[in-house]
């Protein structure tokens, strides 16, 4: 669910960074999206003061994600909320077969709808 940081939570954020304190901690400490922290720690408008309570950042996480569920992968190393790890997931899924050549020369409209029927059929 979407929401705007307040600003004890936004100079929090800047704190913890300015301390060196790992995106992922601040992230389970703060209940934020990691990518928030990130946002607020790579882009410009989010270093300068004084900060408009309009200019505050956007937390919009995913559905479903909880910043305390944040792990790393023992397959792939990413950090990740869910399980199974939807890379290492989709790296262990089987491959769809790969599809028929088109004819690009095809003369008509006709022959690129014989095409395309022969392949629904396969």
């Amino acid at each position: 669910m979407s929401r705007i940081l307040t600003f004890p939570e936004f100079f929090t954020v800047r704190h913890r960074l300015r301390a060196g304190v790992r995106h992922t901690e601040i992230a389970r400490e703060l209940d934020l999206f990691v990518w928030t922290v990130t946002r607020i720690a790579t882009e410009p408008q989010y270093q300068a003061d004084p900060i408009l309570e309009a200019d505050l950042p956007q937390d919009d996480p995913p559905p479903d994600y909880a910043a305390s569920k944040l792990r790393r992968c023992p397959g792939c190393g990413a950090m990740v909320y869910r399980w199974p790890c939807l890379a290492c997931f989709m790296a262990n899924s089987p491959r769809l077969p790969l599809a028929e050549e088109v004819d690009d020369d095809a003369e008509s409209v006709d022959e690129l709808v014989d095409l395309f029927e022969d392949v629904a059929r396969s």
